[in-house]
């Protein structure tokens, strides 16, 4: 073990320069009481990465899946529609 670090190195480095490189359609989903990912943050992932769409779900914290299946799946259907070839 080397330095603070704990356990092992991970697979990817991950930097906002890294992200604005992206190429694929990127779908964001965070819950308006989020408090893990917030939608602060979710907005300033969404203007460095291209080609990215936010949906900020009301009534929802971090497990949007389990407390809002209906938006999230509605919303994951919708995207996938329109990115599919």
């Amino acid at each position: 073990m080397t330095g603070n670090r704990i356990g092992q190195k991970p697979a990817n480095e991950v930097s906002w320069v890294k992200l604005r490189e992206l190429l694929v359609p990127t779908l964001l989903i965070v819950g308006d009481a989020d408090l893990w990912q917030p939608p602060a943050l979710m907005r300033l992932f969404r203007r460095n990465i291209p080609n990215s769409e936010l949906v900020v779900v009301p009534e929802a914290g971090h497990s949007i899946y389990w407390e809002r299946p209906d938006v999230f799946n509605s919303a994951v259907l919708d995207f996938v529609g329109r990115h599919s070839r």
